[in-house]
């Protein structure tokens, strides 16, 4: 179970570890009008070493593209283990043209501080539905990164 690092409220149910693979095949076709599949099953949760989120920095050797530069060791979890979360007050609805784009930040807060806690990414056409916890924003995940701007 992750909660809230401000306030302490839970906001995942329990959940247990399972290895994080961003290479793995979505199963079969992706169909941009239907929902994509949880990247994370039900009742686990994985730990992505890479940066995720903004800011955003120059890729190496190619000025016109852009990576991830955001806290490394975010958890990714499957939307249906999310308790006590809700939509940013000031960035519901932001993103992509059906549902949610994970390039803007932060997308859910704590329902009883509001504390930035995670990003969802569920727009059409996405290869995975996912929810990352910003491990600087919950307590019972891996040490956060220091600088991460919730902290």
């Amino acid at each position: 179970m992750f909660t809230c690092s401000r306030c302490g409220t839970a906001v995942t149910l329990d959940l247990k570890e399972t290895g994080y693979r961003p290479d793995r095949k979505p199963p079969g076709r992706v169909d941009v009008h239907a929902d994509a599949p949880q990247l994370i099953p039900r009742g686990r949760f994985a730990v992505d070493p890479e940066p995720f989120g903004p800011p955003f920095v120059p890729v190496p050797g190619n000025d016109r593209l852009l990576a991830y530069n955001g806290p490394r060791r975010t958890i990714v979890v499957n939307v249906d283990d999310l308790i006590a979360l809700a939509p940013h007050p000031e960035r519901d609805g932001m993103g992509g043209c059906c549902g949610l784009d994970p390039h803007y930040g932060p997308n859910l807060v704590c329902e009883a501080c509001g504390q930035e806690i995670a990003t969802e990414a569920n727009d059409c056409g996405m290869v995975w539905h996912w929810v990352r916890l910003f491990p600087g924003a919950v307590l019972g995940a891996p040490p956060f990164e220091p600088g991460w701007p919730g902290r």
